[in-house]
């Protein structure tokens, strides 16, 4: 028979609605800090000369939340976002539930194909900013936990371009630790304009 006994820790979450209140309150926050986030990284796409194309763009952001990422609540900002059955150019910014911030770069079928010479050159800046890339063959994992992600900078040259040619699609993404709050857009925004940069650097 499954037991329904609270535990005293439980039992100290459920009799304390002041508890779930403040939560809420702190997913609005983190929803409003994500369309802050998202015009921050709009101002820097007006700007800059990234060669964009129409359809990268047109989907338009998107913002989500839910309960249970492994069991915690997330809010994810997609911006740009391009999501198609064959290709992807989307740069995803999460935030987990007392873990960390995620700025994540996903390229995948052709679009990964024509940045793949430019990420081939793009290994030693890629480390120096801290970037680490992701390892399993299902792109959907979001977080840094069972070796998900690798450092860049903990592999080699040559182990580098053959995790970038060996499959379909390309997952790059740096944390930021939850205490980074009040500094998190432009910590973002920072990794963001990085990933565009090596981009195009490869492709001149």
């Amino acid at each position: 028979m499954e037991n329904f006994y609270l535990t005293p820790e439980e039992a100290a979450i459920v009799f304390t609605p002041r508890v779930m209140e403040l939560k809420n309150k702190a997913i609005a926050k983190v929803m409003a800090l994500m369309g802050r986030l998202q015009e921050a990284l709009a101002a820097y796409d007006a700007a800059s000369d990234f060669p964009f194309e129409p359809e990268w763009l047109q989907q338009g952001p998107k913002i989500s939340k839910g309960e249970q990422y492994k069991s915690l609540p997330w809010v994810i900002l997609d911006y740009p976002r391009y999501f198609s059955k064959t290709e992807v150019f989307a740069f995803r910014s999460m935030f987990w539930w007392g873990h960390y911030f995620v700025g994540t770069l996903h390229l995948a079928g052709d679009v990964k194909r024509r940045f793949e010479a430019s990420l081939l050159t793009a290994y030693a800046p890629l480390a120096a900013a801290g970037f680490q890339v992701y390892l399993p063959d299902d792109p959907w994992e979001h977080d840094f936990e069972n070796g998900n992600y690798r450092p860049i900078g903990d592999m080699c040259l040559e182990d580098w371009k053959r995790l970038v040619g060996r499959k379909n699609f390309i997952k790059l993404a740096k944390p930021f630790a939850l205490e980074r709050w009040g500094e998190i857009i432009t910590d973002i925004v920072e990794a963001y304009a990085t990933l565009l940069n090596v981009l195009v650097k490869g492709r001149d």
